[in-house]
This record gives C-alpha cells, sequence and structure tokens, in this order.
C-alpha cells in the first residue's frame, strides 16, 4: 500500500475543494479528527480551525466523497486475474487461445489459471472445446473460467487429476463443465493455491480496490468457492495492514455446519454465494420456462425453498445473517417461499432485525420486492451485468429472449418499494470499478429501471454499509467515520435520472450536492486519494500531504 500522507492520529483541515455531503450542500472544506469528521463548511469557516489542525491540505478543486464499498467481491480470485492470465480481453475464441497458448509458454508445464472469457461477445459465438484447450495449453493443466464463474473450460490433464469428475452433473466430455463438475476441478483447482500466493493475491487486490477509492469490500467466500484458510488470511491481512476494510461473508447451509465455521472465522454471516442457483451466461440460473436458446434446459437449481426456510430460521436464531445467491426467476419463487416459510416459524420482526440479504437478485417479480420489502431483505446488485449483457441485442436478451430480458436488474422499482440496495462488482466477475457501475445504473438498458445519479452513488457507499449493520459510514457529517475518497473530475453537476424527477432539483439553488458528469462520453472521475478511518491508504501524489 502507498505510505500514508497523514496518520489517523491528526487532526487535517481540507479546503479549495467541493464536498459532497447532503448536511452541507456548499461545504468546501472539512475537518477530520483522528478518524472521524469533526467539522464541514465553507473556506471562509475554516480559518477558525487552522490554529488546531496538524496539517492543512488545499484541495487544489478536487471533490471529495464518502469512499466506495464494494459489496461482492471474491479477493483471491480477483488478485490472481490482475497477476495472471485475464481473458477478459479477448475479442474471439481465436485470441482467448492464443492468449493461453502465451500463457503456457510461459509457464513451462506449471498450472495455468484463467479466467473472463465471454463467447456471446465473440464472432465464432461459441465456448472452446476441450481439444482446442489441450492443444493451446500444450497439455498443461488448464483451468479457465467463463466470465460468470459458473462453468469453466478445463484442459484433458486437469480433468484426469480430479476423481469421478466425469459421473457429476455438468460434466461435458468434449467442451465447458458446469454445475457440480466445475465445483469439483475449482476446488482441486484452489487446493493447489498456497498462502503466500494467497497473500500475494490479496495485497495485489486491496492495492488496486484502493487506488479506485474503495475504503470496504464484502468477501463472499464459502466451499467450492474459496475456503476457509483463505478468507482467515483475508481478514487477518484486512486487520494488519492498511487497506480497504473487509466484511467477510461464509456461504454454507447452516445443516452442513456453516454456523459453526462462520463464526469460528469471524464472518458477518452465513450468507452471501451460498449457490440457490448457477448463472444466466453459463444457462445454470434457474428459470421458470427453458432458455430461449437452448430449449432442453432451465438451468440448475442447488437448494430446495425447505432448505432455504431451515437455513434462514437457523442463521435468524443464531442471530447471524443469512442470505443467497439468486439469478433465476424459479430459483427467486423458492427464496422467497422459504423466507415466507421462516416468517411464519419466527415471526416478521425477527427476520426484519437480522438484515438478511440476497445476492444478484436479477429476475424478481412484483410479489418478489413486497417480500423483501416487508422482511427488510437488502439486495446485494451489480449494475454492471446490466452494463455488458443487458439492452437490446445482449446477452441477456439471447438467453432468455426480449420480454424476460426487459425486467431484469429492477433497481428503479427496489429502490422505490423501499429495499436497501448495495453495488458491487462481483469481481472478477466483472471489474472492480465503481464510477462505471454507477454510470451503468443511470444507464439502464431498460430506462424505467434507471436510478438517479444520487440514488446509484448512495448505493454504492451508505448503502454497503448498511448492508453491514453500520449506519453512521457512509456520509459525510460530523462524527462520521472518516472514509473518504477524493476526485479529479472534469465536471460536477446535479443529475436527475429523467424527466420523472422534477426540473427544480437540477438547480444549485436547491442545496443539493453535485456529483460528476455521468453521461457516455464524460471522462470518469481519477481518484487522487483514498481515506479509510482518517489514514491515507492510497495516495496518487498530485496533492500536497
Amino acid at each position: 500500500m502507498t505510505s500514508p500522507a497523514w496518520a489517523s492520529s491528526e487532526r487535517v483541515l481540507l479546503h479549495g475543494g467541493t464536498i459532497y455531503s447532503p448536511v452541507s450542500p456548499f461545504a468546501t472544506a472539512m475537518l477530520i479528527d483522528g478518524d472521524r469528521i469533526a467539522w464541514l463548511g465553507e473556506d471562509s469557516a475554516a480559518q477558525a480551525h487552522r490554529d488546531s489542525a496538524h496539517r492543512t491540505v488545499d484541495l487544489r478543486g478536487a471533490l471529495v466523497t464518502p469512499g466506495f464499498v464494494d459489496a461482492h467481491v471474491h479477493a483471491t480470485s480477483t488478485g490472481l486475474m490482475l497477476t495472471g492470465l485475464d481473458l477478459t480481453q479477448a475479442t474471439s475464441l481465436a485470441h482467448m487461445l492464443a492468449l493461453l497458448e502465451a500463457r503456457a509458454r510461459e509457464l513451462h508445464g506449471a498450472t495455468i489459471i484463467g479466467h473472463g472469457w465471454d463467447e456471446t461477445r465473440w464472432p465464432e459465438g461459441r465456448p472452446p472445446t476441450r481439444v482446442e484447450i489441450d492443444r493451446a495449453s500444450w497439455g498443461s493443466v488448464a483451468y479457465l473460467s467463463r466470465v460468470d464463474v459458473h462453468s469453466a473450460a478445463v484442459s484433458s490433464a486437469l480433468v484426469a487429476m480430479v476423481p469421478g469428475v466425469q459421473g457429476l452433473a455438468g460434466f461435458d466430455p468434449s467442451g465447458p463443465v458446469s454445475q457440480q463438475a466445475h465445483h469439483a476441478v475449482r476446488d482441486y483447482i484452489l487446493g493447489g493455491i498456497d498462502a503466500p500466493q494467497r497473500q500475494a493475491a490479496h495485497t495485489v487486490m486491496r492495492t488496486h480496490a484502493a487506488s479506485l477509492g474503495i475504503v470496504a469490500m464484502h468477501e463472499m467466500a464459502g466451499p467450492t468457492i474459496s475456503s476457509e484458510a483463505d478468507l482467515r488470511d483475508l481478514l487477518m491481512t484486512a486487520a494488519a495492514v492498511s487497506g480497504p476494510l473487509v466484511t467477510g461473508y461464509w456461504g454454507e447451509l447452516a445443516s452442513s455446519g456453516g454456523i459453526e465455521r462462520a463464526r469460528d472465522l469471524g464472518a458477518y454471516g452465513v450468507a452471501g454465494d451460498l449457490f440457490v442457483d448457477g448463472a444466466i451466461g453459463s444457462r445454470t440460473a434457474c428459470m421458470c420456462a427453458p432458455y430461449a436458446d437452448d430449449q432442453a434446459t432451465n438451468g440448475a437449481r442447488y437448494l430446495t425453498a425447505d432448505d432455504v426456510s431451515a437455513h434462514v430460521v437457523a442463521a435468524t436464531q443464531a442471530g447471524l445473517q443469512a442470505g443467497f445467491h439468486v439469478i433465476g426467476d424459479s430459483a427467486a419463487a423458492s427464496v422467497f417461499d422459504g423466507f415466507r416459510a421462516a416468517e411464519r416459524q419466527l415471526g416478521t420482526s425477527a427476520l426484519r432485525m437480522r438484515g438478511h440479504r440476497l445476492e444478484h437478485a436479477e429476475c424478481l417479480s412484483d410479489s418478489d420486492i413486497t417480500a423483501m420489502a416487508d422482511l427488510g431483505i437488502s439486495a446485494s446488485m451489480q449494475p454492471m451485468f446490466d452494463g455488458l449483457w443487458g439492452g437490446p441485442g445482449g446477452m441477456y436478451e439471447q438467453r432468455l429472449g426480449a420480454d424476460r430480458a426487459r425486467v431484469m436488474n429492477r433497481f428503479a422499482d427496489l429502490v422505490g418499494a423501499g429495499v436497501l440496495v448495495a453495488f458491487g462488482s462481483d469481481a472478477p466477475v466483472t471489474e472492480v470499478g465503481p464510477w462505471q457501475a454507477v454510470r451503468a445504473a443511470v444507464h439502464h438498458g431498460t430506462p424505467e429501471q434507471s436510478l438517479s445519479a444520487r440514488a446509484a452513488f448512495s448505493a454504492h457507499t451508505r448503502g454497503g454499509w448498511r448492508a453491514v449493520g453500520e449506519h453512521a459510514a457512509g456520509v459525510l457529517a460530523p462524527d462520521a467515520p472518516a472514509h473518504l475518497a477524493f476526485w479529479e473530475s472534469s465536471e460536477v453537476t446535479v443529475q436527475a435520472a429523467d424527466s420523472r424527477v422534477a426540473a427544480w432539483s437540477t438547480d444549485p439553488r436547491s442545496g443539493t450536492p453535485g456529483l460528476p458528469a455521468l453521461h457516455a462520453d464524460a471522462p470518469l472521475p481519477r481518484c487522487l486519494r483514498t481515506v479509510v478511518a482518517g489514514t491515507v491508504i492510497f495516495d496518487s501524489g498530485d496533492l500536497e500531504p
């Protein structure tokens, strides 16, 4: 991490910038006292604090906002991709195979781990075959996860290393593996990553996140996703080394010992990527009707309504947050049948007190959204899913057809119903990029589901804190934690989502704080400095200490 420009024991006066604060919308200055915000106001009033400050920083017009929270990440996988074989750049099947062959030549027979291929964006329109992977990898053990991480292209050498994989659901003798077969090969690959490799990946990932203004993140760990050792190492590193704060989740059923393991690991919830189904790109999200481009399948269901109910009851009684990965509409129906059954057993208030959550929640019905509002269930969502795969002609439309694709990722409906929405990346599924995510939510592929810039920004800042029960953070106000990001932005303005929002709300005289311009051709803000609890964790070097 970058050496801190100041430490959390100091009083630091910032002036000469734009402070994004709903409690002080015209603020240009701020006083930080240790790990808290002590005062906000205009430069003319800041003079009164100069003598008591240990350090004064001229912002030179920079914008200061709450730092971002990425509410869904996989740190080790993201760190490995940042330093290894990144297949998100592959523009065709031929390009992917060329990247794989180049990596195989570099590693001279060592295991190859790659991520990010997406055949829906290639002219060939198909994934690689096992023969093609074997040829390009020169016979090496190769694991190449699809962009959604719910299937993978694998080499024959890897298949030979995993006993019994040929008999598992989702095994394809000539192409990518999915479902249980994918879980088995992924377990094998992750088991070969040692502690130094994990720690290096964690450091790379947290450093990268800090450089993008991220002050906290929610790690989604669990069986088949990572490991107990992986989550333990990450939480220990985050506690000892400055960088984004980490809240851990352990995604394992209570009936399998998940509650005991979550407590032992120090996880906030027995939740996260506890899979009810898979993903749309891999055709494993569980749908009520068959896939439009493969009538032979409705996807895969991994948990029933009874599984969900039992888990929610056990977690609630244990005082832990419960939650699930759910994408398809049929999977969502099972989840809410389970939650309603748990409500009948424990009562509404017991569930609301725990603040349970769902990951992704892409295909919700009106009754699903009502249930989330009734039971206080938050939605951890990824705007870049729609940004990459939504809209006319996108992957969602290819897989599901236009009618179903249009009613996905219902950001506006959820926020309008009073459901807490927290945004994240699901890195490495999409790249860590919070401003890109905010822009994607503002420019939803289905316009009526677009959010205002303020609502989208709040979901990626304060929403993430509230999803883990922290209500003071995520806003710049006196006595709030000093979790901040400083930005270079060419244009700061008050933005409405569309004509449904009253025109007066964009008038500077309304006292509404502004955000960077987010239209399609606007350059995104550049992070100048990131601060966690009053300590600098990233510094671009473009501001005075």
